[in-house]
């Protein structure tokens, strides 16, 4: 494996070994992490959620509904003496004595019973002579922060207390219940969850006990999944529909009915409030009362169709997209592997959509998605940075930093006074005949490498290689020596150079104004300076032969030289391609540096 190849490997460890710390467990080590994972549980819910109200006929659960008017209605009746709530407990004693009359499987009332009233006796005779009657109860923490549930009143033997405890999520919404919790003062004691315990009284299983083993709650024929990373024995809500799914009959009409509803024969029933303003809750399908709530948990629990969880796959999953990407990067470099991570992420996110609707197993898109997302955030500029370095070994840096930004990528140019400094090797042709391909190899690898590194030293970089020509250009920096005196500077270095590999070389120097930037064409375009002062640096190197000296100078760059360096004058020489001939100068010291 290459270098590049160990870089990925290690991008896709790092981003495997981030998300796996984090993951254990999103909820509490990472909140937002485990937050954008609701959002597609409600996306699940709302795909599979029925346009359709139930029926009576084909629910397991009917609603016996208090509504805003009952006390009114009631009273008009003449049941109660006061239009008002609560009810008194009589009403509740004729209303079960009438649906056991009707063959109901079980009854539960989302009803806190905790303190005793004057009209218990009636209540709890009609208990006695239905036992199994579920009523609510909601958690509290004591005079002494332990954490237990209110108990019921003693004046109603017989009752069931089940909790009715929503905790909620992210958006204040309720997604998930605690089905099985343990009363911290009572430790022997396990409250039930009033929507399990009803599904499970259904089935005559509520004097068993209840077992959470195997990720699931086994309680007589009931068996619901639990999401571990929720919590101990937290279990997913699964939502039949919205609001106004489950059939409702007005408690005032069940009560006042003068023969038992064959309609009722083996239901579930849910006696609770159903307001316009209390007991409301926000769940994934809109606002719900409380005991619609109930009714759809009750519903999951009677189905055994509650939502089980692949959460333990999710690293794997998030793993095995993280690989296909890295893949992809190290096979087609980053440009055709930027789509990847969206291809790749959003392939997943339907694939988990589909799973879900079909088998209804969750399996979990927000860690996947953040390892994927991860590997590509650290992938990203590690390519950059390699394609960078890519373009600075064929063209100049400052090009390469163009084609990389993409500012500064556009045809023009414009004007700069810059020094221009050609070189190159004195018989060349000769050196290549009277040595083998691997030496002359070797030798460039070694002018070219000094070349490259002087010109950094001075405050430039090598602009082309021409064969055994190098071609490079020293811009004015208010920081820097003047441009003509860091090529000369450059020169004497190549001069040193030479003189160890045993070559001579030819170098011109010309200073001038030139015109600097991007020419070509829009699909292709080259970073250069271009000018008659390029021309004149050429054709001083070509001179330098016949002067027989090592270096060349121009009078603009003449000009430029300060007291470190000295220049003796050549006097005129033509030029090929001028009608004028021009001034030279030869450098003939340079102080140390």
């Amino acid at each position: 494996m290459d270098y590049r190849g160990r870089v990925l490997t290690f991008i896709g460890a790092v981003a495997f070994f981030v998300v796996s710390v984090l993951v254990w467990r999103p909820s509490t080590l990472l909140p937002a992490l485990g937050d954008m994972e609701w959002f597609f549980y409600d996306w699940h819910l709302e795909a599979t959620a029925r346009t359709k109200p139930l029926t009576i006929e084909e629910s397991p659960v009917v609603i016996v509904a208090m509504t805003d008017e009952t006390p009114i209605k009631l009273a008009v009746a003449q049941i109660l003496e006061d239009p008002f709530y609560p009810l008194p407990r009589f009403c509740h004693a004729d209303l079960l004595a009438h649906l056991k009359r009707s063959g109901v499987r079980a009854v539960a009332f989302d009803i806190f019973f905790t303190e005793a009233s004057d009209h218990d006796a009636s209540f709890a005779a009609a208990l006695k002579a239905h036992p199994g009657t579920i009523a609510a109860t909601r958690p509290e923490v004591n005079e002494q922060g332990q954490n237990t549930f209110v108990p019921l009143t003693g004046s109603l033997p017989g009752l069931v207390p089940a909790s009715v405890e929503v905790p909620r999520s992210t958006g204040r919404s309720v997604r998930f219940i605690r089905p099985l919790v343990q009363d911290g003062v009572a430790l022997d004691l396990h409250v039930p969850h009033l929507g399990v315990a009803l599904g499970t009284a259904g089935n005559g299983a509520l004097t068993q006990a209840a077992q959470l083993t195997g990720g699931h709650l086994r309680w007589g024929g009931l068996s619901l999944p639990l999401a571990t990373s929720l919590g101990d024995s937290a279990a997913l809500v699964r939502y039949l529909g919205p609001e106004g799914t489950f059939p409702i009959l007005d408690y005032e009409e069940v009560l006042l009915s003068e023969k038992p509803s064959a309609l009722l024969k083996d239901k579930l029933v849910l006696v609770g409030r159903q307001s316009t303003l209390e007991d409301r809750h926000m769940t994934p399908l809109g606002e719900m009362t409380g005991v619609e709530i109930l009714a759809n948990i009750v519903t999951m629990a009677t189905r055994s169709s509650g939502i089980r969880t692949a959460e333990a796959w999710s690293l794997w999953i998030g793993l095995l997209l993280t690989v296909v990407f890295l893949w992809l990067v190290w096979r087609f470099t980053l440009a055709p592997a930027l789509i990847a991570p969206l291809v790749l992420g959003t392939g997943w996110v339907f694939l988990a959509h589909a799973a879900f609707l079909r088998t209804g197993v969750w399996w979990e898109s927000a860690t996947p998605l953040t390892m994927l997302g991860l590997a590509a955030g650290l992938a990203t500029p590690y390519e950059i940075l390699r394609a960078h370095r890519a373009f600075k070994t064929q063209v100049s840096a400052s090009a390469a930093r163009s084609a990389v930004t993409g500012r500064g990528m556009q045809l023009g140019t414009r004007e700069v006074y810059v020094t221009v400094v050609f070189c190159d090797i004195r018989g060349f042709t000769s050196f290549c005949e009277t040595h083998s391909a691997d030496e002359v190899e070797k030798m460039l690898q070694s002018y070219f490498e000094a070349g490259d590194g002087a010109a950094k030293r001075f405050g430039s970089e090598l602009d082309k290689f021409m064969g055994d020509a190098i071609l490079l250009y020293f811009f004015e920096f208010p920081k820097l020596e003047p441009g003509a005196v860091r090529a000369v500077r450059w020169a004497w270095e190549m001069q040193r150079v030479s003189e160890q590999m045993g070559i001579k070389m030819g170098i011109g120097i010309a200073s001038g104004v030139a015109r600097e930037g991007f020419i070509g064409t829009a699909g292709r375009m080259q970073r250069t300076v271009i000018g008659d002062i390029v021309n004149l640096a050429s054709r001083l190197q070509d001179a330098t032969k016949t002067l027989e000296t090592p270096i060349l100078l121009s009078e603009g760059s003449f000009s430029q030289l300060t007291e470190a360096i000295e220049a003796e004058p050549l006097g005129e020489i033509p030029v090929r391609g001028k009608q004028i001939p021009v001034q030279v100068f030869r450098p003939v010291r340079t102080q140390e540096f």
